[in-house]
């Protein structure tokens, strides 16, 4: 078995060992609190353990769950990372000492968190994507769209006006709307897409959650109209495109911040992420007609296209 594989194995049996245990595992070097204990938080404190390895070992890492956040939970550890927005929501509140790096939360949970104390005690890995990168998705892969549709909820206004704007300077036409419940999504949704358009979901738990998106997909595909998702989960439950950084390349850029850390420097400012990867369901694309290029070629320009000056 090559060496990475023992090691991402070593680690996900020491995560499964610890992941609850609170103070009993409290003093180490790199103390991560979860929001779950499930899929993604776990895949990305075990890759984030590999990418430290072997300059933080096993046993200077430990983990809780967000249930179990006390102040000795927290204490004697030299960097805490939270993964997910309860994880950020519960340490914020604890209003730790020690540097936090927050990730895998959105960059508008990140802005409503808490502020802490101190400057220069926290940072974040965002989970989404830069304004500017995600236009450039449809701008690269559907140049002939040029109506784009926003449905925002009470923590994604601001993000959408800013979206509308960079999408605006490339010549796109937009249109938002606002909702404050779920009871408002398909009426909002059927004002949007009363002409064909993109609609770029928002990481926005009122709006897109695992109870909205399948009526979302249906009203979208009934008008025509390709649902733009920010994760793999969406490419696979039907959105035409999704653009998302895994968690193996968050984790790289986290595992950077946390050696920065332990070495005695600070934390890095919060940085979206810069690795990412675009998703492609090709069955969506045939069902509404629409020719895609390869996967590859399209992240291929915006990666040229963030690098003009």
């Amino acid at each position: 078995m090559p060496r990475g594989c023992r090691i991402f194995l070593a680690t996900l049996l020491f995560l499964a060992a610890t992941l609850g245990r609170g103070e009993a595992v409290a003093a180490a070097d790199v103390l991560f609190v979860s929001s779950e204990r499930s899929g993604a938080y776990e895949e990305t404190i075990a890759a984030i353990s590999t990418a430290l390895a072997p300059g933080v070992a096993a046993a200077n890492i430990a983990v809780v769950e967000t249930q179990h956040v006390s102040p000795d939970a927290l204490a004697g550890s030299r960097i805490i990372v939270t993964v997910g927005a309860e994880a950020a929501q519960a340490v914020a509140e604890q209003a730790p000492r020690q540097p936090v790096l927050h990730t895998l939360l959105p960059r508008e949970s990140f802005e409503n968190l808490p502020a802490p104390s101190g400057a220069g005690r926290r940072s974040a890995v965002f989970l989404d994507q830069p304004v500017q990168r995600q236009i450039a998705l449809l701008v690269e892969a559907l140049p002939e769209w040029r109506q784009l549709a926003l449905l925002a909820g009470p923590r994604s206004q601001h993000l959408a006006a800013k979206l509308a704007a960079a999408a605006r300077e490339q010549q796109m036409v937009v249109t938002i709307e606002n909702i404050a419940t779920d009871r408002e999504i398909y009426p909002a949704l059927e004002r949007l897409l009363a002409e064909r358009a993109i609609l770029l979901a928002l990481p926005d738990r009122v709006v897109f959650n695992s109870y909205t998106i399948q009526n979302i997909l249906l009203t979208s595909y009934r008008h025509r109209s390709p649902l733009i998702g920010f994760s793999p989960a969406y490419v696979r439950a039907g959105a035409l495109l999704g653009l998302f950084s895994t968690p193996a390349q968050i984790s790289e850029q986290a595992a950077e911040a946390i050696r920065t850390v332990l070495a005695g420097g600070a934390l890095p400012p919060p940085q979206p992420p810069r690795q990412f990867e675009v998703g492609i369901n090709q069955n969506v694309a045939r069902s509404l007609g629409i020719t895609l290029e390869p996967a590859e070629e399209i992240a291929a320009r915006m990666i040229r296209r963030d690098a003009r000056p």
